[in-house]
């Protein structure tokens, strides 16, 4: 690969970088890079940055690789830059981990462009996530959704906000309210690196936030639901944060535009097909790549 990219250079990405890595990775990459949870690499040609990649170790076994972000420009795909990379990296930790290292795996959704195929020649072997889904609609059903639809308004007494106009204050008092309810999904970095037109906040009559919808961009075209909350008893807060994020999404993007729910429980997903009914719902794939034979 190197012999047939000769003016490729690699650059490692730590905390003093990530920031001006954001653009080829995702919020939580970042946010792990600048935590030192994570490491990255970028891979430039001809002065331009035009992939990156973040990793660390899995938790629960430091022998294994976890990618968080893998992402090729879209313009320089199925030009072996990504495999390129790929293996550079993880040539890279075998060498610091003196051959320890016992696999790799990556996390994807089925159709993402070109990703299986590049795991499957780098040897990875691909399998079906099923403890993860996620619910994809392009923006224009939006409209039609029951979700739309839904008349409740703000409760009385309480203020929404947008994250755009959310103070300082707020947002650590919003991060406190989420940590005790252990719903915790984003650090603080990224919550910062949020689309804030059109992610909500609601406050009580005390100004304690008690519900919220924050998304994040996903890629060139998509944008995903990263964070939702409603305190308990506050159905009509929680619907009413997501009826007014839903509205600034299509008001801000184009018909195009895929949105994504994540969901962890049965709960969460049977909320999404009652107020989302055409959306789609798709397990995640799952590679991975055993070292140990």
């Amino acid at each position: 690969m190197k012999q047939e990219l000769p003016e490729v250079q690699l650059y490692g990405i730590g905390p003093d970088e990530a920031d001006h890595a954001a653009p080829l990775l995702t919020a939580e990459a970042v946010t792990y890079i600048k935590n030192d949870e994570a490491f990255g690499m970028a891979l430039v040609e001809e002065g331009e940055a035009r992939a990156a990649v973040c990793a660390g170790f899995a938790p629960e076994d430091e022998g294994i690789l976890e990618i968080i972000s893998l992402y090729v420009v879209p313009d320089y795909r199925r030009r072996k830059l990504g495999g390129t990379l790929l293996m550079e990296l993880l040539e890279k930790v075998m060498s610091e981990t003196d051959g320890e290292l016992k696999g790799v795996t990556v996390s994807f959704l089925p159709g993402t462009e070109g990703v299986e195929a590049l795991l499957t020649k780098a040897g990875f072997v691909i399998e079906s996530d099923e403890q993860v889904l996620t619910f994809r609609l392009p923006v224009s059903e939006l409209g039609e959704s029951p979700l739309m639809k839904w008349k409740k308004s703000v409760p009385e007494g309480y203020i929404l906000r947008s994250l755009k106009g959310t103070s300082d204050t707020t947002l650590r008092q919003l991060m406190e309210e989420l940590r005790r309810n252990h719903v915790d999904d984003l650090e603080p970095e990224e919550m910062k690196q949020a689309l804030s037109d059109c992610s909500f906040v609601l406050l009580n009559e005390k100004l304690e936030p008690k519900a919220c919808a924050i998304f994040h961009a996903m890629g060139e075209n998509g944008i995903y639901l990263s964070q939702f909350f409603a305190a308990e008893g506050s159905t009509a807060a929680g619907m009413a944060v997501l009826h007014s994020a839903a509205k600034a999404v299509l008001n801000q993007f184009s018909g195009e535009t895929v949105l994504e729910i994540p969901v962890l429980t049965e709960s969460s997903a049977g909320l999404v097909k009652k107020l989302l009914p055409t959306s789609q719902s798709t397990g995640l794939m799952r590679a991975v790549l055993d070292l140990t034979r």
